[in-house]
C-alpha cells in the first residue's frame, strides 16, 4: 500500500463502486429512493474525506480507521455484492435499493472515529450514525432506509460479530433484503482485507499503532501469533455465499494451519 500517495478520495471511490454496480433503472419502482441514497452516499463520502483530512493536518487521523479503511471496505463490499449477484444468476446490471443501502452505511460506518475503542456496545457506531444522520435527512432519504443504515452501522461493532453469524445458519436463502443478510455482508466487507495474507501484516500494524495510544497492552497482543489466531478464530466470520465462493473461509483455515505449525515448531 502506498497510502496516502496518489490518493483519489473517498467520494471518488464511492462513485466508482456505484458505477461497478450499474446505473439506476428508470423502471425500478424504488428509483427515487435509490437516487436519494446515492446523493446521501456521495455527501457522506465527501464528509469522511474532508473531516479526515482536517484530522490529518493535525496528525490526528487514526492509523487504521482512516479514509483508506473506508475506501477498502467500500471496494470489498462491492466485490461481495457483485459475486452475490453472480451466484443468484441475476441478469440485471442496475443498482438496487438494498445494495446502495449497504454502500451508504459502510461509507459512514466509521464517521468521526477518533482512534479510541468502545467503552460499551455500539458506542462509536452510534456516534458515527449521528454524524451522518443530517446528511441522510438533507438528501430526503426514506425513513425506512435511514433506519436500515443505522442498524447496519451498529452491527459493525466487533462484539456483535459472533452472535450475528451464528444466527445466519437459520436464515435459509441469503437474501440481501433481509436485515441480517445486510449486516453480515457489511461486517464481512469491514474485515475482508485483514484476512488476506498480503495485507494483514500492514493492516494489523496500523491498528496496533492506533490502539497503542489508548490500550498499549492490547496493541502489543494484536501483533502476536496468539492475537492473529484469536482474530481468525473468533472475529473473521464469513457466512455469505459470496464470501464462500471467493474462498475466504478456506483462506482463514490455511492461515490457522500455518499458525499451528509455527507454534509447534516454537515449542520444540
Amino acid at each position: 500500500m502506498n497510502w496516502p500517495n496518489n490518493w483519489l478520495g473517498v467520494k471518488e471511490i464511492f462513485e466508482s463502486c456505484c458505477q461497478c454496480l450499474g446505473a439506476i433503472s428508470a423502471t425500478d419502482p424504488d428509483a427515487d429512493r435509490i437516487s436519494r441514497l446515492v446523493s446521501a452516499g456521495l455527501s457522506t463520502a465527501n464528509f469522511i474525506e474532508h473531516s479526515c483530512k482536517k484530522m490529518a493536518r493535525k496528525d490526528k487521523e487514526p492509523s487504521y480507521h482512516s479514509r483508506l479503511h473506508t475506501a477498502i471496505v467500500l471496494q470489498s463490499l462491492t466485490t461481495l455484492l457483485l459475486e452475490q449477484r453472480r451466484l443468484n444468476k441475476e441478469s440485471s446490471k442496475t443498482l438496487t435499493k438494498d445494495e446502495i443501502v449497504t454502500l451508504v452505511a459502510m461509507a459512514g460506518h466509521d464517521a468521526g472515529h477518533n482512534g479510541t475503542r468502545n467503552a460499551y456496545t455500539c458506542q462509536l457506531e452510534s456516534r458515527s450514525f449521528e454524524y451522518i444522520r443530517p446528511l441522510l435527512d438533507a438528501a430526503k432519504c426514506d425513513e425506512r432506509d435511514i433506519y436500515a443504515i443505522k442498524r447496519i452501522i451498529w452491527s459493525t461493532d466487533p462484539a456483535l460479530i459472533p452472535a450475528l453469524h451464528k444466527g445466519a445458519d437459520s436464515l435459509g436463502k441469503f437474501d440481501l433484503s433481509h436485515p441480517v443478510c445486510q449486516a453480515i455482508i457489511c461486517q464481512e466487507a469491514d474485515i475482508l482485507a485483514s484476512v488476506i495474507p498480503q495485507f494483514q501484516e500492514e493492516l494489523t500494524q496500523q491498528l496496533a499503532t492506533e490502539w497503542n495510544k489508548v490500550d498499549p497492552m492490547s496493541a502489543e497482543g494484536l501483533l502476536s501469533t496468539g492475537g492473529r489466531k484469536y482474530f481468525l478464530t473468533h472475529l473473521a466470520k464469513f457466512s455469505s455465499p459470496a464470501s464462500h465462493s471467493l474462498g475466504l473461509p478456506q483462506l482463514i483455515d490455511g492461515q490457522l494451519a500455518d499458525l499451528k505449525i509455527k507454534q509447534s515448531s516454537t515449542n520444540i
